[in-house]
């Protein structure tokens, strides 16, 4: 069963949505100051909790917070993001087998202080790119599905498409580039502040578990590629970053050129192409 969205947070996101899609070229200057107010915070932690997930390098759980007190921790949480002495620790990084028990997917996990902070900047973000995202694309965007993916993929066959090109994105998360994705990020960011934190989230460290039961570590600071899949933040990143090339796939009229209808979710794209 999901939340409901606080009225207060609801109004807010309904105001940064319309503003978005009214203004396509308005650059947003006021966020980091919403990060710490506390009924974002405690609709972040109540989404990180219903989420579950196992505990990051710090080893902290839900019950640990709960037991020494969630409303002083919530409120530490929010001081360090106002004090700005907020840092992000490494992502514990697991191996899951992959879909059809073919090979191992890397999966993040921070810790869950970590994971409330992105929640917190996920639900004041998301309705700006909301506004700028193709509608083509049904991949984690909210109040859409890959069913409603599949039923896009069928209506086109369906008005005369005869072929599907499949095509899925090697690595996508692990390959994303920093660089081109702050880009796409500051076109409608200038909160400098908020900006940052986005940057720390890319330069966090990886700690993979050694069967000595000590750390390894890599990425960090040099790091110039890939967002965690795990974090709470990187389907919101991956989105934006994919946006651009469905945008230029319509733009430059190459639905027209080749008689195709694009359906894009997450990595995966489909293109049902009509056969002349």
């Amino acid at each position: 069963m999901s939340l409901a969205t606080p009225p207060k947070l609801r109004r807010l996101q309904e105001a940064l949505y319309t503003k978005a899609k009214q203004e396509p070229a308005y650059r947003f200057y006021l966020l980091y100051d919403k990060m710490y107010r506390a009924d974002i915070l405690a609709h972040a932690y109540a989404l990180a909790k219903q989420n579950g997930g196992a505990p990051g390098v710090d080893g902290v759980t839900f019950e640990d917070i709960e037991t020494a007190g969630l409303e002083l921790w919530l409120a530490a949480v929010g001081e360090a993001l106002r004090a700005e002495t907020y840092r992000p620790q490494a992502v514990r990084r697991v191996l899951i087998p992959k879909p059809g028990g073919v090979g191992e997917r890397p999966l993040g996990i921070p810790r869950i202080l970590d994971r409330v902070v992105q929640t917190a900047a996920s639900l004041i973000l998301q309705p700006i790119f909301e506004a700028d995202l193709e509608p083509t694309a049904y991949g984690y965007r909210p109040g859409r599905t890959a069913l409603e993916a599949v039923q896009e993929v069928h209506r086109a066959l369906c008005a005369g498409h005869t072929d599907v090109v499949d095509a899925d994105v090697s690595s996508y998360f692990d390959t994303i580039p920093h660089s081109e994705l702050v880009k796409s990020l500051a076109r409608r960011v200038s909160d400098r502040k908020m900006l940052r934190l986005l940057k720390m989230w890319l330069k966090a460290p990886v700690a993979e578990q050694t069967k000595r039961g000590g750390w390894r570590f890599s990425g960090g600071k040099r790091a110039t590629r890939g967002t965690p899949q795990g974090g709470v933040i990187s389907p919101l990143l991956s989105l934006i970053y994919m946006n651009r090339y469905l945008k230029v796939f319509r733009l430059r009229g190459l639905d027209r050129r080749y008689g195709a209808r694009l359906v894009n979710y997450a990595d995966d794209c489909a293109r049902p192409t009509l056969l002349c």
